[in-house]
């Protein structure tokens, strides 16, 4: 063998064992949640070594949301050209996350294990803000086509946005109609516009 080929074996022996902790991982927190998660019973499971485990996780916190991270659809920043439209496909993907039970009552049980353990919220604050990222894109190119006032706190313009459906379908576990999701939309695009045009 080459030292390349020998690499090129390592790495793929690596990916191998990375896909079957992960796959194992999502197992455990399908059949049993949060509460039965362990690095241990992922080692049992998938019959990786916890060594290995930790060899690609520091810690079985990083395990759980990376295993979780790939349950989810990443969200991608779509591109219509309008801001109102970009707006609604964002909304529409994360309903459609959403929709899963499963996926409510995993994003419940995430909520409350951050409330009282502040190194898992760090881990999962991290996590929430790359998946904020195409919400605050669609935000940036709404203020670079003039329709998003460029003074806004972008921070809390996503919470602004997230916020009517995270309370209605997470909170309340209600459904939207259309017309509801629309209604919404065009409040915050009229909240979000540039001062001098909601003063006309």
């Amino acid at each position: 063998f080459r030292y390349g080929d020998v690499a090129d074996m390592a790495r793929a022996l690596s990916e191998t064992a990375r896909d079957k902790m992960i796959l194992a991982a999502q197992e455990i927190i399908t059949t049993v949640g949060l509460a039965g998660f362990s690095v241990d019973q992922v080692a049992r499971s998938s019959g990786v070594a916890k060594t290995t485990i930790y060899r690609h996780f520091a810690s079985g916190d990083e395990l759980l949301l990376a295993a979780i991270d790939g349950m989810v659809d990443q969200l991608t920043t779509p591109a219509t050209g309008s801001f109102r439209s970009d707006l609604r496909e964002v909304v529409n993907a994360f309903l459609a996350v959403a929709d899963s039970l499963a996926m409510r009552q995993l994003f419940v049980a995430l909520i409350s294990r951050s409330m009282f353990d502040q190194g898992f919220a760090a881990l999962y604050r991290a996590k929430r803000d790359e998946r904020h990222a195409p919400i605050r894109r669609v935000l940036q190119r709404g203020i670079a086509r003039g329709d998003v006032d460029p003074e806004i706190d972008i921070d809390l313009a996503v919470y602004l946005v997230e916020g009517p459906f995270l309370s209605k379908r997470l909170v309340e576990n209600e459904s939207f109609r259309p017309s509801e999701i629309d209604a919404i939309i065009d409040l915050l695009v009229a909240a979000l516009a540039p001062r001098s045009s909601r003063a006309n």
